[in-house]
């Protein structure tokens, strides 16, 4: 009889562990990306979720703005205007982000730093010195 009560307490205890294992939750500001077996199940949105411990994995992506020290660049427009400008990146598909991307802030930096040196001169024109050159 004691063996059969100390074996139900052990049985408990793994069923509350396991059942802990398996809640999640994503919050409001994040949205979860559901693998099982290494491949990818779907989207899961904001609130409690169940997973199934060791088969599943949710990998929370965070939806906020994240300020990241990118320096403002100052140019000068076709009109000999000084301009500071700054950069502002977000994630907008979370599965892609988690599939696509290994390292999500690294990126967004160097995206801040690319959109800088290379797309900013076509937003506002190049330097007149650029044009001069044949």
């Amino acid at each position: 009889m004691g063996v059969l009560i100390v074996f139900l307490i052990v049985l408990a205890v793994i069923a509350l562990v396991g059942l802990a294992m398996a809640v999640k939750i994503v919050r409001q500001y994040e949205k979860g990306v559901l693998f099982r077996f290494g491949r990818l199940i779907g989207v899961r949105e904001p609130g409690p979720r169940l997973i199934v411990p060791f088969v599943d994995v949710l990998h929370r992506v965070s939806l906020r703005i994240v300020t990241m020290p990118i320096q403002s660049q100052g140019i000068i427009t076709r009109d000999n205007v000084s301009v500071d400008v700054s950069a502002v990146a977000c994630v907008v598909d979370a599965v892609k982000s988690v599939i696509a991307v290994e390292n999500v802030s690294a990126a967004i930096n160097q995206i801040g730093a690319e959109y800088f040196t290379g797309g900013l001169t076509s937003t506002v024109g190049p330097p007149r010195q650029a044009q001069r050159v044949p």
